[in-house]
């Protein structure tokens, strides 16, 4: 498994690369925010595993596995999902349908925004809505921002490879041996002196860094995190 020294040295490396001009004081909020969609989109999957028996171990049979799954099972399979973790992200609104779509050149990226969007209003009337509302709020990452590009183009080509950043790191594995932790204070600090400030002075969307640093503690309401 990769290291975490090795983890924080690529992430870093990469968020200089893409992020261009854009101050770090807003890029931390697209790179934090999509590397923390990533992580439920791994858990969704680990989930699906174990509430359906799943012995895939190919990413794109689980995928198909499981949109059969959610089509056949629909409510019972959601409140499976509510009751062993808290929440879940939609088949078709997954860390690994964009990272499918960017592979086959069929990305779009209104599909982020609609998956951020539908993770907010699945959760909203849950008892685990109040951890994360609002995580993923426009104000927070706007994927409309010229800051990301100039035009739609250039946007989804700098949202393309900073998916691909997380492509291919297994966010439960990482979290479980607090690999994913580390990597979340080390890039927040990171951040914090491009920007010459303190990292408590710098801090994601509030409900970002609560609900994360709940997961780090492991003493998150949401019992299976």
């Amino acid at each position: 498994m990769i290291t975490s020294e090795e983890i924080k040295r690529r992430l870093w490396e990469g968020a200089n690369e893409l992020r261009g001009s854009m101050d770090a004081s807003r890029y931390k909020d697209y790179m934090l925010g999509l590397m923390f969609y990533k992580f439920l989109s791994d858990k969704t999957l680990e989930a699906f595993k174990v509430l359906s028996g799943s012995k895939s171990t190919i990413t794109d049979d689980l995928l198909e596995e499981y949109g059969f799954g959610s089509e056949e099972l629909g409510a019972d399979l959601d409140q499976g999902f509510l009751n062993y973790q808290g929440y879940y992200v939609e088949p078709e609104h997954l860390y690994q349908v964009w990272v499918r779509d960017i592979n086959e050149g069929s990305f779009e990226l209104q599909k982020v925004s609609d998956g951020l969007n539908n993770f907010e209003r699945t959760i909203s009337s849950t008892s685990s809505g109040g951890d994360f509302k609002g995580l993923f709020a426009s104000n927070a990452i706007d994927l409309n921002d010229t800051a990301l590009g100039s035009n739609l183009n250039e946007r989804s080509k700098n949202v393309q490879a900073l998916i691909m950043l997380f492509a291919d790191l297994d966010m439960v594995a990482l979290q479980k041996s607090d690999a994913l932790g580390d990597a979340y204070e080390y890039l927040i600090g990171q951040f914090a002196m491009e920007s010459g400030k303190k990292a408590g002075e710098f801090y994601t969307p509030r409900q970002v860094s609560e609900v994360m640093a709940q997961i780090v503690a492991r003493s998150s309401e949401i019992t299976s995190v």
